[in-house]
């Protein structure tokens, strides 16, 4: 049977909303900004990618696209190689922009090389090793307002939050932010949701290396007796997170998947990676494997993706062996996830997805549509938004 080839590249920005507001150390998020790939090979079949930000769509379009056109679609080394030749810096990967657009890339030719096979990805990467691809709960802070929310409400708000997400999604895992407010409303609101969770999860917070040492020292000293299953990130170097696992004994995770640079942190008890920037699927499972290995605990962290990135996710939560516990999820915070169908949501604390070939989504035109036209209305936005009065206003 002929091998099937590359024919066009198209790459489309779009800004979605979310649901409610994000707020966090950094500021306030009200939407996100995609870019969403379309590979079409010269056999009809189109595979869809996704990654974060509109700058991959232009260099998508001019700088990567036309490297693929009349590449066999199955030949994701070949691709590899053409979009990363010129990439190197005294053999590493400099330009992490560059990386998430291939992620996307590579994301859209496993799409395709699953709907040519009339196999869903996971089966392709090796076949389901658990049930489900296992996903927490996450809570975002809250907008304070005149009149709305007060500081001294946010703790209860928070826990309000966890118990209601965990009994909705049956998820094992919640998460949530600090850092925004004062260590009191922290301390105030880790209590909280200890009580209202119970056993029913596990708690972790994460704080975007938004504290100094000391404060974070003051924190958890504080909310020690709340059993805070692990701290993400409390403050912005490895070695800071170090010494307060050992004062405390609280598992630190980190973003951080420089090898090079984890190896000299063995007691950072968690990675938390991404599969943009891992650079796509594969990436994503050698750097599992890879942290693995090294002794650390590893699992996925949310981006605000859609439903094409969402649905990648899902496939390495099924397949990939190297995930110790529950990834990240804020597949209920998005406002449209872009495909077709009813959204692949939380139950029993995780996702099943459907056995249909590729990564089993479609992409409904009729919503790229108006979400790009909302990009070009509202240009790009991400979860680095700021409110520099710790009120803000909801996009129009």
């Amino acid at each position: 049977m002929p091998t099937s080839k590359i024919i066009s590249v198209r790459a489309t920005p779009v800004t979605v909303p979310t649901k409610r507001p994000c707020a966090w150390s950094f500021g306030v998020s009200y939407g996100f900004t995609r870019t969403i790939l379309e590979l079409t090979s010269d056999d009809g079949r189109v595979g869809l990618g996704e990654c974060e930000g509109s700058g991959a769509a232009d260099l998508l379009s001019r700088r990567l696209g036309p490297k693929l056109i009349g590449l066999p679609a199955h030949d994701m080394a070949a691709a590899w190689r053409l979009c990363h030749m010129d990439l190197h810096d005294h053999g590493c990967l400099s330009d992490p922009g560059q990386v998430k657009a291939y992620a996307a890339i590579e994301m859209a030719m496993w799409d395709l090389l699953g709907k040519a096979a009339g196999k869903p990805v996971f089966e392709l990467l090796g076949g389901a090793v658990r049930p489900r691809a296992e996903f927490g709960a996450y809570g975002y802070s809250f907008v304070l307002s005149p009149g709305g929310l007060a500081e001294e409400q946010v703790p209860e708000a928070m826990a309000a939050q966890a118990k209601q997400s965990v009994a909705r999604s049956g998820a094992r895992v919640f998460e949530f932010k600090v850092g925004r407010y004062s260590a009191a409303t922290d301390v105030a609101a880790i209590r909280a949701v200890r009580k209202a969770l119970g056993d029913a999860a596990v708690m972790g917070a994460d704080a975007n290396q938004a504290l100094d040492f000391e404060g974070s020292r003051r924190l958890m000293r504080a909310a020690a007796e709340a059993g805070l299953g692990w701290f993400e990130e409390p403050v912005s170097t490895l070695g800071n997170m170090v010494r307060l696992y050992r004062e405390f004994h609280v598992p630190i995770s980190s973003h951080c998947t420089e090898m090079d640079t984890v190896r000299f942190y063995p007691e950072i008890a968690g990675i938390v990676g991404d599969v943009h920037v891992q650079g796509g699927i594969r990436g994503m499972m050698r750097s599992a494997a890879a942290f693995r290995a090294m002794g650390h605990q590893f699992w996925l962290r949310s981006s605000f993706e859609l439903g094409i990135s969402w649905a990648a996710m899902v496939h390495v939560g099924i397949s990939c062996p190297d995930l110790t516990r529950a990834s990240q999820s804020l597949v209920d915070y998005i406002e449209d996830d872009l495909v077709t169908g009813p959204a692949w949501l939380l139950e029993a604390g995780g996702v099943v997805p459907p056995h249909r070939p590729g990564l089993g989504v479609e992409l409904d035109r009729d919503a790229l549509e108006r979400y790009a036209g909302f990009f070009r209305s509202h240009g790009e936005l991400d979860h680095f938004g700021s409110d520099q009065d710790g009120i803000s206003a909801p996009l129009a």
